[in-house]
């Protein structure tokens, strides 16, 4: 019996021993930084080749780099560095690759004045020099203090099968909205950032019920600040 347990012990020693030589032999690996691999990272507003660059120029990474050196998290702060970037996450394999992903700011309005987009989290994002995205385009100045409510619209927008190809652009004014439609001469007026969900389905029921009849061409601006209805002013 007591023959048995020191063998049982002898391997239980031995496969510690293994297992810790291999942890340490693999922390010693250098990280291979001439095959990152960029996973489901569908870049537009900046090629994979600049964050490539970006990594490869950062006092984090070097060519004799060993895993046990490297910072994860720490590269994943110099990425978000980048003013297109909304989420990194790295990884690395036991062979010394590693593996980020990448995904980008969502712009959904775009300001015409001050040539930036506002992002879906309510953030300023610069225009690109490779992809510019079609977006409804705001056509006055606006402050900061607005930034949320219009990325929360624009984000509303661009979900609807309906409105995301029927806005082309809009103003605020004060505290009025007004928005332009692509293939028609007038404006859609609605008063603030409360409750345009259901004017909106009120403004589709309308334009769906009347658009075969021809008379949206005659129309200079619709209302939608009266409840459950639209309020047409003709030319």
């Amino acid at each position: 019996m007591k023959k048995n347990l020191f063998k049982i012990l002898i391997l239980m020693l031995l496969v510690g021993f293994l297992t810790a030589f291999s942890l340490i032999k693999n922390d010693s690996r250098n990280v291979d930084l001439e095959s990152i691999n960029f996973i489901n990272s569908d870049l537009k507003f900046i090629s994979l080749d600049s964050v490539n660059k970006m990594l490869k120029q950062s006092d984090l990474l070097s060519n004799n780099i060993l895993k046990s050196d490297l910072n994860l998290r720490e590269i994943e702060k110099i990425i978000l560095e980048n003013v297109f970037i909304n989420f990194a996450e790295v990884s690395l394999s036991l062979d010394g690759h590693l593996g980020i992903i990448l995904k980008e700011k969502d712009p959904v309005i775009r300001v015409l004045n001050g040539n930036y987009y506002i992002d879906s989290k309510g953030n300023k994002m610069p225009f690109s020099d490779v992809f510019s995205k079609r977006v409804p385009l705001l056509l006055t100045n606006v402050d900061s203090t607005y930034f949320n409510d219009l990325s929360l619209l624009g984000d509303y927008i661009k979900k609807n099968m309906f409105l995301s190809k029927h806005i082309s652009a809009l103003e605020l004014v004060e505290n009025d909205l007004f928005f332009y439609v692509n293939g028609f001469p007038y404006s859609i007026k609605i008063k603030g950032f409360d409750d345009y969900k259901s004017k909106f389905k009120n403004y589709e029921f309308f334009f769906r019920s009347v658009y075969s009849e021809g008379i949206l061409d005659s129309i200079k601006s619709i209302n939608l600040n009266f409840k459950n209805q639209v309020i047409v002013q003709k030319k």
